[in-house]
């Protein structure tokens, strides 16, 4: 009678499913690793992406704020001059044509125009979590604050700049104040040659004290915008320098 023997398959060692354990580990840890550089490099390269468009529209607005402050400190100047020409007013043609020239300054309304496209949707799109620099993200929030600051005042006091041009359109001839018009290039006067004598429509003493008033508080209120100017003009440049530090830009 046959007998038939049942194969006994022999047993790994401990040490082969450890091997197989560990394979599968580093397998699955090799795949997690290459995922996240992955998607680092791809935040990375969106953060500087924003960065760049940030720090273009910075250049920019730094360059055409500095403008408008340095106008603007003409501008208190010029103002002074003004109001001594209303103080001391002469009937005379020449007196007027002063008066004209001068007046340029107190018609003009420097407001700053912020370039913000890429600002805000830093801001409203959660984008800026983009940026993963602490330093970076304060010049970023310090900036945006400044900003608003800024902002604010400009509205608050723009009614200054209703209240004289009311009044200069019952006292000259607008048609011959000269204007300054800006762009990215800077500030220029276009000024337009009167083809007949120039007239102020009221002359009396109280008129011109009104005008002298209104140049005053355009005064203060310059000489307050350019102190929160200054201040938006440092952060501004701190947020460059940063921009420029975390992604090497030129």
């Amino acid at each position: 009678m046959e007998v038939h023997h049942h194969s006994h398959t022999a047993r790994k060692k401990w040490t082969h499913y450890f091997w197989e354990f560990l394979m599968l580990f580093l397998a699955v840890f090799c795949g997690f690793l290459a995922e996240y550089k992955l998607e680092h490099t791809i935040e990375h390269e969106r953060g500087k992406k924003y960065a760049t468009f940030l720090y273009d529209d910075l250049i920019k607005d730094t360059l055409v704020l500095s403008n408008r402050t340095q106008f603007m400190q003409i501008g208190i100047m010029k103002l002074d001059t003004l109001i001594a020409a209303l103080q001391h007013f002469t009937n005379s043609d020449s007196a007027i044509k002063r008066i004209y020239a001068l007046s340029n300054y107190a018609y003009a309304a420097p407001f700053f125009g912020a370039t913000t496209s890429t600002l805000e949707q830093l801001k409203f799109s959660g984008s800026l979590r983009y940026f993963n620099n602490s330093e970076l993200t304060r010049r970023f929030s310090e900036y945006d604050n400044d900003l608003n600051n800024l902002k604010y005042v400009e509205q608050m006091n723009n009614y200054l700049g209703e209240e004289m041009r009311k009044f200069l359109v019952q006292f000259l001839d607008l048609n011959y104040i000269p204007r300054y018009t800006s762009d990215s290039a800077g500030i220029k006067l276009v000024d337009p040659q009167p083809t007949t004598r120039l007239k102020i429509y009221r002359t009396d003493k109280t008129v011109f004290e009104q005008y002298a008033n209104l140049c005053r508080l355009k005064q203060f209120d310059w000489v307050n915008r350019i102190g929160l100017q200054k201040i938006l003009l440092h952060s501004a440049r701190g947020l460059i320098t940063s921009l420029k530090r975390r992604y090497h830009l030129e």
